[in-house]
């Protein structure tokens, strides 16, 4: 896959880290995509370019990837002696094992959706009765709708790429929900905004999608 098609799939942060198994090495999943992972560690990882598998528990099983080394650099030097420093790798996911993939989308979607609870709770970003739900399965054509002069402007698309100012999402999508999204991206903050794409990207950008979910007022 191109770079510039890589960088369009956003990470999401974990609040807690999730302990993990890489090749046998103890680390801890900090941020993930359906196309990668980064893990902090101390003991060596296989060099740039090397292959490992990474395994820990979603939200609903056990997630295996079979992944790629992209990068790896020091996070926090050794501040003592005694101290070992600790590592960030950037790892390409090369193949998800099992049901891997699922279970990948629905751990992602889960961190969303804690994200979005924290924000209409704050009163942040997402009004209390906005429903926060995609149809989920990839078409041949979507829906852009970007916020434009303050004004909404849709355009029916065969690409499933994110606008920086608005989402994309299935042309088969229901009109209540649209109109509830565009309500919650007008009043979202920045980074509100940034999850709703996020969500609407993984609802469009594989055959599985991700799980719907609504919001209770």
């Amino acid at each position: 896959m191109p770079r510039e098609e890589k960088r369009r799939y956003q990470r999401v942060t974990l609040p807690n880290p999730l302990r993990s198994d890489v090749s046998g090495v103890r680390a801890y999943v900090v941020d993930l995509s359906v196309m990668g992972v980064r893990v902090a560690h101390q003991d060596p990882l296989p060099n740039p370019g090397g292959k490992c598998n990474v395994k820990f528990e979603g939200v609903s099983g056990p997630i295996g990837l079979d992944c790629i080394v992209v990068h790896t650099m020091v996070h926090r030097p050794a501040r003592t002696q005694g101290e070992r420093p600790v590592y960030h790798s950037g790892l390409q996911i090369v193949t998800a094992r099992h049901d891997s993939d699922r279970a990948l989308r629905e751990l992602i979607g889960h961190f969303i959706d804690r994200a979005l609870d924290e924000q209409r709770a704050n009163a942040r970003g997402i009004p209390a009765s906005a429903a926060v739900s995609f149809q989920t399965g990839k078409g041949t054509e979507f829906l852009k709708i970007e916020l434009l002069a303050g004004r909404w402007r849709r355009t029916l698309t065969k690409d499933s790429q994110q606008p920086v100012n608005g989402f994309t999402i299935s042309a088969s999508e229901h009109e209540d929900n649209i109109t509830m999204l565009c309500e919650a991206f007008e009043s979202a903050d920045t980074d509100g905004r940034r999850l709703i794409r996020t969500m609407a990207e993984l609802a469009t950008s594989k055959a599985e999608g991700i799980p719907t979910r609504r919001y209770d007022p």
